[in-house]
């Protein structure tokens, strides 16, 4: 019954959470007079990121996850409210949607690896491999079918019911976790330490590991851009409205949940480097097949598709990195690939909301999609040593 009711807590606040992120970036395109703003609403609601994540790990091993994650999530619900309460001078006065990103991106730092490490805490010791792969595929779930369940709420509600709506999801997961049974041990310690320096020559000395994150950079650069402006192309190239858009857009999360289950299977094979670039190539062609059709079925079949190859991607990267680091800097590695995983779509969010604004949409793609599958196909020849891996 506890893990239950946190798996009920954990999916509600997710779906909450993931779902602000899309509704924030297709209200801050609701601006006309302020193109390619939902880039710059992008990159702050991922800024805080690389800016306050040596802090988190400290706050979850020193304090209550579960009341960190209590406080942390209290911030989901101010940012969702302040949307619901301002939502008309918003309207007019756009550029203070950035401080509420970024407030929401505060608490995006500590909700999601403290929803996991509570995870750790109350899964039986014998199923934890299962319960923290079922926690991912519950999260790539909820992140790919949102736009399926905003654009049908926003059929019938203003922006500002949905925020309202949102802050409350987040308020009754938290009503959930207060009754979730957690046993507890938290360490003392003097201080945040985080030395760069080992991880720097252990990234320096393993190529494997060091092209690793490259590829996990490159994998992650076309999220912005999915994120960003293919709302955009969908709603203003296909003329679809809300319901439309997000039936276009949400098989992202059904080939995510796909992807994420066959890197199950793909886990134990040998050669995984080649399947990776393998799949960062057929998933940068499938970049390219979004747009250049102009037919919503395309489009959707494409994200399908390209849900899957990401999917496989973002599982096994840093199954590779869990491999092959050494324990004195497993932690603080993953810790900065968990940066470059969540900060790299936001720049790249931020850059193709730029050229869409100078060039247009469809150009911005094909340049955008002309670079992914160049740097994919020389990752392919140039990391041999991967490759190989």
């Amino acid at each position: 019954m506890n893990l239950i009711l946190f798996y009920l807590a954990f999916g509600i606040g997710t779906l909450a959470g993931s779902s602000f992120l899309y509704t924030l970036v297709i209200f801050s395109q609701s601006f006309p007079s302020f193109h390619g703003f939902s880039g710059i609403v992008f990159f702050f609601l991922f800024l805080p990121f690389p800016l306050i994540f040596l802090g988190t790990g400290y706050l979850l091993d020193r304090y209550s996850k579960k009341w960190v994650l209590f406080s942390f999530q209290a911030l989901h619900v101010l940012a969702a409210f302040l949307v619901f309460y301002f939502a008309d001078w918003l309207t007019q006065n756009p550029i203070f949607l950035l401080p509420v990103a970024f407030l929401n991106g505060i608490a995006m730092t500590t909700v999601l690896p403290g929803r996991m490490a509570i995870l750790r805490d109350i899964a039986p010791h014998h199923r934890l491999v299962f319960h923290t792969i079922a926690g991912n595929l519950v999260l790539i779930l909820f992140f790919g079918i949102n736009p399926l369940i905003i654009g049908s709420l926003k059929e019938s509600f203003s922006f500002s019911e949905l925020f309202g709506l949102l802050g409350s999801m987040n308020i009754f997961s938290m009503f959930l976790l207060i009754f979730v049974r957690i046993t507890e041990v938290t360490h003392k310690i003097e201080g945040i330490r985080f030395n760069f320096s080992e991880v720097k020559d252990f990234l320096l000395n393993d190529i494997v590991s060091r092209q690793v994150m490259y590829v996990a950079i490159l994998t992650m650069l076309a999220l912005g851009p999915i994120q960003v402006l293919l709302p955009l192309y969908v709603r203003d190239v296909l003329g679809l409205g809300e319901f439309s858009r997000g039936k276009v857009l949400a098989p992202l999360g059904i080939g995510l949940f796909f992807g994420g289950v066959l890197s199950m299977i793909l886990h134990k094979r040998e050669n995984k480097g080649k399947i990776l670039l393998s799949l960062l190539i057929f998933s940068s062609v499938l970049f390219i097949g979004f747009f250049p059709f102009q037919k919503a079925w395309i489009t959707s079949f494409s994200l399908f598709l390209f849900g899957i190859a990401g999917g496989v991607l973002s599982s096994l990267l840093p199954a590779i990195l869990q491999k092959r680091a050494e324990d004195r800097v497993r932690g603080r590695l993953l810790s900065l690939y968990t940066v470059c995983f969540q900060f790299t779509p936001a720049v790249s969010g931020l850059v193709s909301a730029i050229l869409g604004d100078a060039f247009g949409i469809l150009e911005a793609f094909s340049y955008l999609g002309g670079f992914f599958l160049f740097a994919s196909i020389l990752s392919f020849f140039v990391y041999s040593e991967l490759r190989e891996a």
